[in-house]
């Protein structure tokens, strides 16, 4: 368990940059989260601009963190599933903002309820959390929520945190993404993971799913949350985060309360109601039971008119 919450947070549990979709429609909230962002960066940025890493930099990092979490074992290998998942992911990639991230998904074998991302575009899928989605578009507003921790630079700026704190060599890759497979059981902050819920929705709903899967989604795991959460982990250099025993427990603890996200949510749905009006979205829950794509087997029964 240690070892996965180590691969969980190696990198960072893993939005979106939209403006106008293809098919004309605005994506309202999302340039209030664009200036929200902006204004809410705190002093440690300005460290981050000196130390900051490029993309091609990033992926090059986010290559060698893959290969320490593959050679650990705990990668699925199940290619129907993987390419399934690819499939769902792919129609979200068409509205990222970083095009030169080139995104990978892969799938865990853990029950434990989680999903995460890691610098230059990895994403890893647990087989408890695709138990636990009951659709296609449930399952495209979590890879949404991933993809967005990475292009909207969460991932990367955590490692630039720590690259600059420990005053590592920016051409010391292996000494970089040993830094990465010791960031033990960090969250990110409330905003980011936020930011990410609803820059994932803004995505999925871009790419034809259906927005309000998400709150289904939430609404399921706020049955589940503990009573009592445990403390959110905080950045200690030099330090480890303390790893929790349940894999359920960990995921609560490094996200915010279920309640406050199904809160935002529904701020989100109201700001985004009239653009949504009237458009028909896909569900997919035929899709997600038969592992089959919308993009091989588009149901009209899986339809829903906002």
């Amino acid at each position: 368990m240690l070892l996965l919450v180590t691969l969980v947070t190696l990198a960072a549990v893993g939005g979106i940059l939209l403006g106008r979709s293809k098919t004309g429609h605005e994506t309202g909230l999302d340039s209030v989260l664009e200036l929200t962002t902006d204004l809410t960066r705190d002093a440690n940025q300005v460290g981050l601009v000196v130390t900051r890493i490029s993309d091609e930099r990033e992926v090059e990092i986010g290559r060698e963190i893959e290969r320490k979490i593959a050679a650990s074992g705990l990668v699925k290998r199940d290619p129907a599933l993987q390419a399934y998942v690819t499939d769902v992911a792919r129609p979200l990639l068409e509205y990222t903002r970083r095009k030169t991230i080139p995104y990978r998904f892969y799938i865990i074998g853990s029950q434990e309820i989680n999903a995460f991302a890691i610098s230059g575009g990895a994403v890893y899928v647990t087989t408890g959390m695709l138990d636990f989605l009951e659709s296609e578009a449930e399952l495209a507003a979590i890879l949404g929520h991933e993809i967005s921790h990475v292009d909207l630079k969460h991932c990367v700026e955590r490692l630039q945190y720590e690259v600059a704190a420990r005053k590592i060599g920016g051409d010391r890759l292996a000494a970089i993404a040993d830094l990465g497979s010791r960031l033990v059981g960090l969250g990110f902050s409330e905003q980011q993971e936020l930011e990410a819920d609803a820059r994932g929705v803004l995505l999925a709903a871009a790419a034809g799913y259906d927005p309000m899967a998400a709150r289904a989604t939430f609404q399921r795991l706020s049955q589940r949350e503990p009573k009592t959460r445990a403390g959110q982990p905080t950045l200690m250099v030099g330090e480890l985060a303390v790893a929790l025993e349940k894999a359920l427990e960990q995921y609560f603890a490094t996200h915010p309360p279920t309640e406050t996200r199904i809160r935002e949510l529904e701020t989100l749905f109201a700001r985004n109601a009239r653009s949504w009006r009237g458009r028909t979205f896909y569900e997919g829950r035929w899709n997600y039971q038969e592992r089959i794509p919308r993009s091989r087997s588009d149901q009209v029964a899986e339809r829903r008119r906002h």
